[in-house]
């Protein structure tokens, strides 16, 4: 198994300045997916925190490797595509990554070694990634890592990661982004879990169930651009007669036009929250039966068009709650 790669600038200021931080909202550390022409980074349940909660966000980034390493890398493993994945504390990951920063390092090399480390009275060989930074100075950094995953574990990691189109449609929250922050800081104070209803004529809802008084408390955005174009519904006669959003919410589900799901408040926080980190062009949400999909979709910095080199897609798990009241 060897991995051998330079770090681009590129995919350094990319890693520290964005991604990193997002990462940490979820979670202490973080699985690296290394192979010959993709990395990703993943994130697992991080947010359950308490014994009454629900599994937290899958989260995963994904960054080309000509975006991240100035030349294809050396990877090799006794897997079939040459994945190499293992896990890592990410505050230390990010700890090389801000000190190649600071010290303006002219390249970072970035390779998988074994080192031997006392162990009581011996010594046993650990796994490590070792960093080299170029320069007027050379400083060599290692983080401990964890034994690689073996191949089920690899496989089982990348169906997740690959399973992108899994909702019936998707609708554009990015330009609601801002609102929905505020909106969500007033549901939060009424209710642990939101209900968040999608429908195919560009209309997102999210509601939440005070139990105190009976009540449900929401919030209505119109207008956003579905996915893909051909899930669109136009909208129809029935939903834009009425006058009031529970109205239209209503008449939406007669005619079978909505996706809904009830998921954690604060889930729905952090993943709109990231958004001031990466800024995404756009904030693709769907929903199924069993969570709720967030996909970030991002401009190429040259051309301005929509990037396949990089991305990041959010899974946020439903929740059965009984006193949701919805």
């Amino acid at each position: 198994m060897r991995f051998k790669g330079v770090l681009t600038q590129r995919g350094l200021n990319e890693l520290g300045r964005g991604f990193l931080p997002t990462l940490q909202r979820f979670g202490k550390t973080v699985v690296l997916v290394l192979g010959p022409e993709e990395v990703h980074l993943v994130s697992e349940g991080g947010m359950a925190s308490d014994a009454d909660s629900t599994d937290g966000p899958f989260v995963c980034v994904r960054l080309g490797a000509p975006l991240v390493f100035d030349a294809a890398p050396l990877c090799q493993s006794k897997h079939n595509l040459n994945l190499i994945a293992f896990e890592f504390d990410l505050k230390l990951f990010e700890r090389v990554m801000h000190g190649a920063a600071s010290n303006e390092a002219e390249g970072l090399e970035m390779k998988l070694s074994m080192r031997r480390v006392p162990n009581g009275e011996e010594t046993q060989a650990r796994p490590f990634l070792s960093f080299q930074q170029g320069g007027s100075i050379s400083i060599t950094s290692e983080l401990p890592i964890s034994k690689p995953f073996p191949q089920a574990e690899v496989d089982h990691l990348i169906a997740l990661i690959r399973s992108d189109d899994v909702c019936p449609f998707y609708v554009d929250l990015m330009p609601a982004v801002a609102n929905l922050n505020e909106s969500l800081k007033r549901l939060k104070k009424l209710s642990q879990t939101c209900l968040v209803t999608l429908v195919k004529n560009g209309d997102a809802h999210f509601q939440a169930f005070r139990m105190q008084s009976g009540c449900t408390v929401g919030v209505e955005y119109r207008g956003l651009e579905v996915h893909p174009d051909g899930e669109r519904v136009a909208d129809d006669r029935n939903v834009e007669a009425q006058q009031q959003p529970t109205g239209r919410l209503a008449a939406a589900k007669d005619l079978g036009m909505c996706s809904e799901l009830i998921v954690r408040a604060k889930h729905l926080t952090s993943a709109f929250g990231v958004c001031q980190y990466t800024r995404p062009a756009k904030l693709l949400c769907g929903a199924n039966g069993d969570f709720l999909h967030f996909l970030y979709v991002y401009l190429d910095r040259a051309g301005g068009a929509v990037t396949d080199k990089e991305s990041m897609a959010i899974k946020i798990p439903c929740v059965q709650d009984s006193s949701a009241g919805f």
